[in-house]
């Protein structure tokens, strides 16, 4: 870790990358849950009430989608950390994810979007979180 020390020449960046992840994390965290709870409501109606949250939670998805984005492009000066690629950038897991539920979305199939929240975007949020405590864990590693 001392070479990457010597190799960080943005501190300010990196102290703003190791302040957000608790919050991000707890975001993630909530996030997943708030789309689970919603899923019961979504297979049983189509109420005001159950587009709303569902709106609200994809508001939400994208603030966080966004955080995740800027935090990979911060990420970039610090190689040194040998992390392996976030689990929503990966592969594009997330991309196709989000394209799924797009088309479920348009073609109100609200099964198959309850299915895609509830086995496939829950989990990935919760593998999101993971992945930010082993960030933050190496960062509070080099802080050390």
């Amino acid at each position: 870790m001392n070479d990457l020390k010597k190799e960080i020449e943005r501190p300010e960046i990196f102290n703003a990358i190791r302040n957000s992840i608790p919050d991000a994390r707890y975001s993630a965290r909530k996030l997943a849950e708030a789309f689970t709870e919603n899923i019961k409501p979504l297979r049983m109606e189509e109420s005001e009430h159950m587009f709303v949250n569902l709106s609200q939670n994809i508001q939400e998805l994208d603030y966080f989608l966004d955080f995740i984005t800027q935090l990979r492009e911060g990420m970039r000066y610090f190689d040194g950390f040998n992390l392996p690629a976030d689990p929503i950038s990966s592969e594009g897991a997330g991309l196709s994810l989000f394209q799924e539920m797009h088309a479920a979305l348009e073609s109100k199939d609200w099964i198959m979007l309850s299915d895609l929240i509830e086995y496939e975007l829950s989990p990935l949020l919760l593998k999101q979180e993971q992945w930010l405590g082993s960030l933050y864990e190496k960062i509070l590693e080099y802080d050390a």
